[in-house]
């Protein structure tokens, strides 16, 4: 029988269907070898290290092997703001996410831009993810909205993704009169602010820009409570959560 010699010369990556195991043994040992050697070489140990210790000096540090990952906790440090108005949270929170991308906008200035209805009390959401996006997409960034009612674990996945990779904040849509620590009796729209988080506990820190007492300020709250306060609207295609990202090609 006549065997494939270049299959067998590379630690059995192309198998011959019609060779055993024991033909690839010799060779296997010997690419193995080489690696060792390799990694012995790269990393300083003497030519008598065990396997065993050259294959741990080749792994790259802890550090560097959960980079880009979202770490277990983390925070940035933001500049809180009141909202000016009943109705301005979400030009609130607009204003304390930028200036974390080095866009300076006023609350009076995005208000405008988002076109906020003094009338209706509210922001549309489609003009503060445009606003927004408009601001950042010169800086490689975009937000969208995605759902997270009453998910916790995709609602810890965004934030600890927007704080811990890419160290900005972001903003959820909430039911306001729902936290924990409003005092509201009536439902309304709302928009604060993620800018924390820790997976071991479960919590997320927020900054609520309601000027309403016991709510103006930072809240650290479980993620699964506020997940049951995002305020999807399924009906009109709109996640509650401003999901940052950051292609790696330009769009």
């Amino acid at each position: 029988m006549v065997t494939d010699n270049r299959r067998i010369r590379y630690l059995g990556h192309f198998r011959n269907p019609s060779c055993t195991e024991r033909h690839h043994v010799a060779p296997a040992k010997l690419a193995l070898g080489t690696l060792l050697t390799t990694a012995v070489m790269a990393t300083g140990l003497s030519a008598g290290a065990s396997p065993a210790a050259a294959r741990t000096a080749a792994q790259p540090p802890v550090s560097a092997r959960l980079t880009g990952l979202p770490l277990f906790k983390g925070s940035v440090k933001i500049k809180g703001q009141a909202q000016k108005t009943g109705y301005y949270c979400a030009p609130a929170s607009s204003s304390i996410v930028l200036r974390m991308f080095g866009v300076k906008r006023s609350q009076d200035q995005l208000a405008k831009e988002m076109k906020t209805d003094p009338k209706a009390g509210a922001t549309k959401r489609q003009n503060t993810l445009s606003v927004l996006n408009r601001h950042l997409k010169p800086k490689g960034y975009t937000f969208r909205l995605t759902y997270a009612r009453n998910r916790p674990a995709a609602l810890m996945l965004r934030v600890s993704h927007a704080v811990g990779v890419l160290k900005k904040p972001t903003i959820l849509a909430v039911l306001g009169n729902k936290l924990p620590w409003s005092k509201a009796s009536r439902t309304y729209g709302h928009a604060i602010v993620a800018y924390g988080y820790d997976r071991a506990k479960g919590t997320i820190t927020v900054w609520d820009p309601n000027v309403a007492k016991g709510a103006l300020g930072s809240h650290v709250i479980s993620a699964k409570a506020l997940a049951a306060v995002v305020n999807d609207r399924p009906d009109s295609g709109l996640g509650g959560v401003y999901t940052l990202s950051k292609p790696l090609l330009p769009r």
